[in-house]
């Protein structure tokens, strides 16, 4: 027993056997620029394409959603999932999938700008920058604002966030710990789910934004529980405008997933 303690440290502190490949996920990337972090729970080993990129933080877009949604149940600013509901205000002159009334989980799962701006408001900037260095989210900078021209703070340029950082969070998140409450972790966990099969489910969100001056930024970050295993991811792609990189951010990740035997 005692040997078996001893080989099993002594793999530990070496790491992987001599050899051992990381896999090469560049051929889903090709034409882009783009980082693609996962981070494996349960052996804390990660697999990254362009490291570089991974470590550079870019505005976090909607994919602030994830902390913000978790701030507003914490603060009983929204009192449930399907709480805080608000109504449209045409005056707005929002797109066709945002013109109309949401509570939470429905502006999440339609990433709608306006409602959680509003929602914001409601807490105010105080609690608002307090909760996002509570959270220890990105560069921690809300300086830009609710009502900036370029938009607020996650939308603006001011709070940034890394590939890297963004499946530090997202584990934190998971594991509780965050500091917030078991309710909130939960719900907020129950609003990004995407899918569920009988094999995992998959809990995500969606971003996509432009600072002034910037290429777009566009994300697809969040994790898989696969069995007893949880795995951590982040995409971003960065683009002159949003096509390719808008519309192949999810299939994209659903392809590296699959490819790494995460999905199915």
């Amino acid at each position: 027993m005692l040997a078996a303690l001893l080989l099993a440290s002594l793999a530990v502190l070496l790491g992987p056997p001599q050899g051992a490949a990381t896999p090469d996920l560049s051929g889903h990337f090709t034409g882009l620029d783009a980082t693609f972090v996962l981070l494996d729970d349960a052996t804390g080993a990660y697999t990254r394409h362009d490291p570089a990129r991974a470590a550079r933080r870019f505005p976090p877009c909607s994919t602030f959603k994830v902390p913000h949604t978790a701030m507003l149940l914490e603060s009983g600013i929204v009192p449930s999932a399907t709480g805080g509901a608000l109504s449209y205000d045409p005056a707005l002159h929002q797109p066709a999938q945002w013109a109309r009334d949401f509570d939470l989980t429905g502006a999440f799962k339609a990433s709608a700008l306006w409602y959680y701006r509003a929602q914001a408001r409601r807490l105010g900037m105080d609690a608002e920058a307090r909760d996002v260095s509570r959270l220890g989210y990105g560069n921690m900078d809300t300086s830009g604002g609710l009502d900036g021209s370029d938009g607020p703070f996650w939308v603006d340029g001011s709070l940034r966030i890394s590939a890297d950082e963004q499946v530090q969070f997202l584990q934190r998140l998971h594991d509780g710990r965050l500091g917030l409450s078991q309710r909130t972790t939960a719900l907020t966990r129950e609003i990004m789910l995407v899918e569920e099969t009988p094999r995992w489910r998959l809990y995500a969100k969606t971003g996509a934004c432009r600072p002034r001056g910037e290429q777009t930024s566009n994300w697809y970050v969040g994790f898989v529980e696969k069995g007893a295993a949880t795995y951590y991811f982040a995409l971003q792609i960065g683009a002159d405008d949003y096509g390719r990189a808008f519309a192949e951010r999810v299939p994209t990740t659903r392809r590296v997933l699959a490819s790494l035997g995460i999905l199915d």
